[in-house]
């Protein structure tokens, strides 16, 4: 996999006080199962006092190829993380913080997949450890993904990767020193634009984020935000420089506004007075100008396109009300107007044209719709019987219509049956002082699988059953296999029906969720003349295989 002098994997490590977690962090390394023979540490030790530096002397003299770098202070890891880099000969190089582990697997996986792929940066499985991984960083490891786009990893920006050195040293990556927290994210956002191929390591937990007992960590502390916001803005210059203008852009832009330019805008911000308010305002509003374009707004949801507009517009008072209307859970009805659903907001939009492009929750209202459940799923015969509820998300449904479709998974043809509206008073919510009416959600439906396709029996094969709700010009589909009440068998119920009496051949039919569906399955029974023609083809087959 390598020749004998060049090692497989650089770990760099920057190391500042960070006793007791550092004997862990380097026996982690030391048991990766790639082997030790292949791999190089580089420890730099950026001045600690508290016997870190003797620690990493005492390992660099075990049998292993180790270097240590004693050097000044530097108040932040990137000098360390760069004296490292300067050192580093392997194919590959991962970083590693001193207070943090790896997992014992975690290098070997890693360099699989990026010789796999080709890849220059694969994304490594984080674990907390006392530390919360957000949300958003959570989605990226969803699954294993060979080739990614830089737009759908870039929530992480930690440089806890395997990066490709070639890669680093063509473009001459190095971590920005005049930065002591968020550094990382400069570099690992140029890896990514510059990074031919991206992978993504979500089947193993490689890496291992330490809280340490003593909030020694050092994004402990956070960054002010007239810092962040400045930081921010070299990264939006860096996309700006490495990439076109288009959804991609606008997807890595977005991650910006919202983590760091809107960031502020919170709790925070009702408790300052007006003079603080309005240096916030004034520090952001030219950022909320230059960044968010058409195309970064629509990916914002309603209470952050507010702010922005906010801000643009130097509204204060009104910035507060958008504070407190999202922190009391967004109340007031949503109106329904020409198919769109606007939210209702804390005070009233200079326009009807403003008001439109920011509180369209047409889409979220939908991607949540309809909201279902199947209470019942019964058989009569051939007659499948189904009720439950279903309905559009913040829609009265003194107007709705629920269909059952069923859908052949070859073919595609769908054949739709109208469902019974019934009463259902117990799902209507109030949201503040207002109500939403889902009373009338309640449906029932029947078809019976021997006339069901226009007087013909239901072909043969698997289809799909699922619901299609639409209410005063909004329409949504949701599949029912997550749907299934308490009192639904959860799993396949088998059952033979006869849907064609003339011929005399009865089917098998299989109804239960699979592959997070709810699916139907339609086979004709063999005769017992076909059976027999069968058994006595394979036992004529027998004596030929022997010969």
């Amino acid at each position: 996999m390598n020749d004998a002098t060049t090692p497989i994997v650089s770990v760099v490590i920057p190391v500042y006080n960070a006793m007791p977690y550092l004997e862990q962090a380097l026996a982690s390394v030391a048991r990766q199962s790639i082997g030790t023979d292949v791999i190089e540490v580089i420890a730099v030790d950026d001045g600690s006092t508290d016997g870190s530096g003797d620690v990493l002397d005492e390992w660099a003299r075990k049998d292993w190829a180790m270097t240590v770098v004693h050097q000044e202070a530097s108040g932040g890891p990137s000098r360390p993380r760069n004296a490292g880099l300067d050192r580093a000969t392997g194919r590959y190089v991962f970083f590693l913080d001193g207070d943090d582990c790896l997992g014992p697997q975690a290098l070997e996986r890693l360099v699989n997949m990026a010789e796999k792929n080709g890849a220059d940066t694969v994304l490594a499985k984080l674990v907390g450890v006392g530390r919360v991984i957000r949300k958003e960083v959570q989605q990226v490891f969803a699954r294993n993904v060979d080739r990614a786009d830089a737009a759908t990893v870039y929530y992480t920006l930690m440089p806890f990767k395997l990066f490709r050195r070639s890669m680093i040293e063509e473009h001459g990556l190095r971590f920005p020193e005049h930065m002591r927290i968020s550094e990382d994210q400069h570099f690992v956002a140029r890896a990514y634009l510059h990074s031919r191929v991206i992978s993504i390591l979500a089947d193993y937990d490689c890496y291992y984020l330490v809280r340490r007992g003593d909030d020694g960590n050092i994004t402990s502390g956070g960054l002010d935000y007239p810092t962040m916001v400045s930081q921010a803005a070299e990264l939006v210059g860096i996309l700006t420089e490495l990439t076109e203008p288009g959804a991609m852009r606008d997807r890595m832009v977005a991650r910006h506004v919202k983590a760091e330019l809107l960031r502020r805008f919170d709790r925070r911000y009702l408790r300052a007075d007006e003079a603080e308010r309005k240096a916030l305002v004034e520090l952001a509003r030219p950022h909320a100008e230059a960044w968010v374009t058409p195309g970064v707004l629509a990916r914002l949801d309603v209470a952050e396109r507010l702010r922005v507009h906010c801000l643009r517009e130097g509204l204060l008072d009104e910035l507060a009300r958008v504070v407190e209307w999202d922190l009391a859970g967004r109340p007031g009805k949503a109106l329904l107007r020409d198919g769109r659903l606007y939210a209702a907001v804390p005070y009233p939009p200079v326009s009807s044209a403003v008001y439109e492009e920011l509180c369209d929750i047409t889409d979220v209202a939908l991607g949540a719709s309809p909201r279902r459940r199947v209470d019942e799923l019964t058989w009569r015969g051939s007659v499948l019987e189904l009720s439950g509820y279903a309905y559009l998300d913040q829609v009265d449904t003194d107007g709705l219509e629920t269909e059952v479709v069923l859908r052949h998974a070859a073919t595609k043809q769908e054949i739709v049956v109208p469902a019974q509206r019934e009463g259902s008073p117990h799902l209507t919510v109030s949201r503040g002082r207002e109500t939403y009416d889902y009373g009338l959600a309640g449906f029932r439906a029947s078809f019976d699988l021997a006339a069901a396709d226009g007087g013909r029996s239901l072909g043969a094969g698997t289809w799909e059953v699922f619901l299609r709700c639409t209410a005063r010009g909004m329409t949504a589909s949701g599949g029912l296999g997550g749907a299934l009440g308490p009192d639904v068998p959860q799993r396949t119920v088998r059952r033979t029906v006869d849907l064609s009496p003339a011929d005399g051949c009865p089917h098998t039919v299989s109804v239960g969720p699979s592959d997070g569906k709810l699916a139907l399955q339609i086979q004709p029974v063999p005769s017992t003349l076909s059976r027999f023609k069968t058994r006595l083809g394979r036992a004529a087959r027998i004596p030929r295989q022997r010969q």
